[in-house]
């Protein structure tokens, strides 16, 4: 027993001294409990996979030796994700955009087109929206909150582990990349620490920000969105053929001085970060909550009061059925009488996206039309237009409403209904019921966008009706129908919520994460627009053709509360 004791106070003493071998310690126990974490949502989404029912037991989750083996083979298997990420965030959101939309230009200009857009993204809007230190996450909750972890050492041990990884794979994919361009290993090298102390300094900054106006900018949704949205604009438009347009990245990373300052900075901040600051405050702050699996109430109030807030003037207006004549509880019966109900009683959470997805189109087309005016006669070319198509693809999938009205339904409807066999077995009536109601709103949003793009186009021609316009109309009004559809079908087959009304299904990560590698593919086969309008509208046909009969054979087993 006085051994035991020796050897704790022993480890205690020497974690006192090197306070480093505590945040290694803390980086292996935050592995363990993600792998652990991971290897049981595997187990349970793939037991529920009807071809593999049978072959994955309930003891899979008590087979540790086994578990350990696939925690061996998880550790590789993110290091491959974590490379594969900066990989495509090189490849897919600078080098390519480059390759395709400015290959014509000379090397020297590519270069500085490539080092304008890294500054932007990774400098500019990364440091303004991330930050570790004051993000919120079922991780940091659980290791805080239930593992009683110290929050200095956790967060310590976050910051070097999240920054050491984020200079190998940034380094590892920019030296990969770099060849196109022309950069060498060194200065790849150079750039990738730069960036990385800038991000560390971003890290010290939001923590100040917070301590002395008490905010948390990572959670202002508003600010963000605009950061991201100047940032993105501002890499992006020298792509354009609009001339004059300053390449201050370049000549960002071009300025010795500059690069000094940045890595001065860094190092400072990640030393008082690492021995001077007590995190303690800020960890508590942004793990506030309750566990959602004991308190599942508060959990509920906290969601509903933000994303999917009911406003209470709908339930006022629309305390008594809204077919209370005779006539009008002949009209609609069953479900068709549920639906018109809950639309009725949440009138303003559903209107709320629409309206918002309206104006931010009316604004897109201002945009569009102020540059069409001020620039179409030199700079400006219709016939260039072609190339970006592919991008409606990520707008229609942002700007449809099907994953917002989703969880609304969730949250406000199926969560106590899907409880039931009859409502599982009755699927297929509210899920035609809910695709048409879907189909109607997002037509409009395809239909809006695509008479500003026309009001674009026609001022670019000059007020000729340019082939592009029809392919550009049967692209988003399909794509309308197809992401209504995928969005709607993955809720009913997959059923992604679960009842701490988060989303934890990697199936359902996985099928959403595909429609961005169609995008890439689009991309890089260059398609012309008709034959583009042609493929996306094949495969919303068939999506749609299809979708009724899946849900009727696999609904009533797969739409459950999870």
């Amino acid at each position: 027993m006085l051994l035991e004791t020796d050897w704790g106070n022993a480890k205690m003493e020497l974690r006192r001294r090197n306070p480093m071998l505590g945040v290694f310690n803390t980086i292996t126990r935050m592995w363990q409990l993600q792998i652990a974490t991971l290897a049981n949502r595997i187990i349970f989404y793939t037991q529920r996979l009807p071809w593999l029912k049978g072959l994955i037991s309930e003891q899979a989750y008590a087979a540790v030796r086994a578990k350990r083996t696939a925690g061996a083979v998880a550790v590789v298997l993110r290091i491959i994700a974590g490379l594969l990420e900066s990989l495509l965030y090189f490849g897919v959101m600078i080098a390519l955009p480059v390759v395709l939309w400015a290959d014509e230009r000379e090397a020297g200009e590519r270069l500085q087109l490539f080092m304008h857009m890294y500054f932007c993204i990774s400098v500019l809007m990364a440091g303004i929206t991330s930050a570790k230190i004051m993000e919120t996450n079922e991780v940091k909750y659980t290791a805080v909150r239930l593992m009683r972890i110290a929050p200095t050492r956790f967060m310590r041990a976050v910051l070097v582990y999240r920054y050491t990884t984020f200079f190998l794979y940034q380094w590892i994919a920019l030296t990969v990349i770099a060849g196109i361009f022309g950069i060498s290993a060194l200065q790849a090298l150079m750039l990738v620490v730069t960036v990385t102390m800038w991000r560390v300094g971003s890290e010290w900054l939001h923590l100040i920000m917070f301590r002395q106006s008490n905010i948390v900018l990572v959670k202002k949704t508003g600010i963000i969105v605009l950061v991201m949205l100047l940032t993105l604009a501002a890499a992006y438009l020298p792509l354009t053929t609009v001339d004059g347009v300053p390449l201050f990245g370049a000549m960002a990373f071009g300025q010795p001085l500059l690069i000094a300052l940045l890595l001065f900075f860094g190092v400072f901040s990640g030393y008082v970060l690492l021995k001077q600051t007590d995190f303690t405050a800020e960890v508590r702050t942004v793990t506030n909550h309750d566990d959602p699996l004991l308190n599942m109430e508060q959990m509920m109030a906290d969601v509903q009061r933000k994303a999917v807030q009911v406003n209470e003037r709908d339930y006022r207006e629309n305390s008594s059925p809204p077919y209370s004549s005779k006539e009008g509880a002949g009209r609609k019966k069953g479900y068709a009488y549920m639906h018109e109900l809950f639309i009725a009683r949440h009138n303003s959470l559903i209107r709320a996206p629409l309206r918002k997805r309206l104006a931010a189109i009316m604004v897109i087309g201002v945009m569009l039309v102020s540059s069409a005016l001020l620039f179409a006669a030199d700079h400006l070319d219709v016939n260039s237009l072609e190339r970006f198509l592919p991008l409606l693809i990520l707008a229609m999938f942002h700007l449809t409403t099907g994953m917002h009205l989703c969880k609304v339904l969730f949250y406000h409807c199926d969560i106590t209904l899907m409880r039931y066999h009859f409502y599982r077995k009755n699927a297929v009536q509210h899920f035609r019921l809910r695709l048409g109601w879907m189909l109607g709103m997002n037509v409009r949003i395809g239909a809006a966008l695509a008479t500003v793009l026309s009001v674009f186009v026609m001022i670019l021609s000059e007020g000729e009706v340019h082939s592009i316009m029809l392919p550009i109309w049967l692209l988003t009004l399909t794509l309308a129908v197809f992401f209504t559809v995928h969005h709607l079908l993955l809720y009913y087959l997959l059923q992604p919520y679960s009842t701490e009304l988060n989303t934890k299904n990697p199936l359902f990560t996985l099928l959403n994460s595909l429609i961005s590698v169609c995008f890439i593919v689009a991309m890089l086969l260059r398609l012309t627009p008709w034959t583009l309008a042609s493929v996306v509208t094949t495969l919303s046909l068939a999506y749609l053709f299809s979708a009724l009969p899946l849900v009727s054979k696999f609904a009533e087993s797969r739409f459950s509360v999870k």
